[in-house]
C-alpha cells in the first residue's frame, strides 16, 4: 500500500481540503481539531510524546485559544492526556486495551446486528454511500479511508435504534480510529478486502440474515488480533 506523502506536524496538519461553494467556513477552531487530530492519527505526533501549545499553533496555523479548546475537546474524546505545565500527552495503547477494546467493538457491533435482523430495521442509504466514497478514495489516503470506516460502523450501530448502545460505541471512537490507522499502515488492514466485507454485510442485513452478517462481522473484526500480536511482539 501507498504510503502518504509528507511527515511531521506541520505536513500532518495542512491538507485540510478546501471549502465547496456554499460550506460555512472552517472556523479556527475547527482546523486546529483537524490538524493535530491528523498529527496523531499519522504519527507526527506519536503516542507519549507532548504537544505544547506553542507547537500546535505552529502545527496547525491558529493561535492559542483555539488550540487550547482543540487540545480540551481531544482529551475528551480520549486521544490526549491534560498534564498541567507540561502540555497534553498523547495517550498511549496497551496490548491489553486493545483485547479489551476489540471485545467491548464486537459486543457492540453483534448486539447492532441482532437488533437490526431481529425487529427488521432498515438498512441506512448512508452506509451504501459510505461504500461508494471508500471505493472512489486513494488507498494511500489513510486518513481518508479511516473516517469513512468509522462513519460506517458508525451508521451499522445507529441503524440498531437503541440510543445507549450508540452513546458507548462513540465513546470508543478514539482509541478505534487509531487502531484502525495503525492496522493500515502496518499493512494488516486490506482497503480493498474492507470494500468488499462492508457491501457483503450490508447484503446480509437487507434481508436480515443474521448468521450470515455474525459471519461477516467476525471476518471483518479479525484482523485486530493479528494487530495486537504484532504489538506485544
Amino acid at each position: 500500500m501507498t504510503q502518504p506523502t509528507g511527515s511531521g506536524p506541520k505536513s500532518a496538519a495542512r491538507k485540510r481540503p478546501a471549502n465547496r461553494p456554499g460550506e460555512a467556513p472552517v472556523t479556527a477552531r475547527q482546523r486546529a481539531y483537524d490538524g493535530i487530530r491528523a498529527g496523531i492519527l499519522k504519527g507526527a505526533f506519536p503516542p507519549g510524546s507532548f504537544i505544547e501549545e506553542a507547537m500546535a499553533c505552529e502545527a496547525t496555523g491558529v493561535s492559542r485559544s483555539p488550540v487550547r479548546e482543540a487540545l480540551n475537546r481531544l482529551a475528551a474524546e480520549g486521544f490526549l492526556e491534560l498534564h498541567p505545565r507540561r502540555g497534553a500527552m498523547v495517550r498511549t495503547l496497551s496490548a491489553a486495551e486493545l483485547r479489551d477494546l476489540h471485545e467491548v467493538r464486537q459486543m457492540i457491533e453483534s448486539q447492532a446486528i441482532r437488533l437490526i435482523c431481529r425487529n427488521r430495521r432498515p438498512v441506512p442509504a448512508q452506509m451504501s454511500e459510505l461504500c461508494d466514497t471508500h471505493e472512489a478514495t486513494s488507498a494511500g489516503d489513510l486518513l481518508a479511508c479511516v473516517e469513512i470506516n468509522r462513519l460506517f460502523h458508525q451508521a451499522l450501530v445507529a441503524a440498531a435504534g437503541n440510543t445507549v448502545l450508540t452513546q458507548v460505541f462513540d465513546s470508543l471512537q478514539a482509541n478505534l480510529t487509531r487502531v484502525a490507522m495503525l492496522s493500515l499502515q502496518l499493512g494488516i488492514g486490506k482497503t480493498r478486502q474492507i470494500e468488499q466485507e462492508h457491501r457483503a454485510l450490508i447484503a446480509a442485513l437487507q434481508v436480515f440474515d443474521e448468521t450470515r452478517a455474525m459471519e461477516i462481522l467476525a471476518a471483518h473484526l479479525k484482523p485486530m488480533p493479528r494487530l495486537m500480536g504484532s504489538l506485544s511482539g
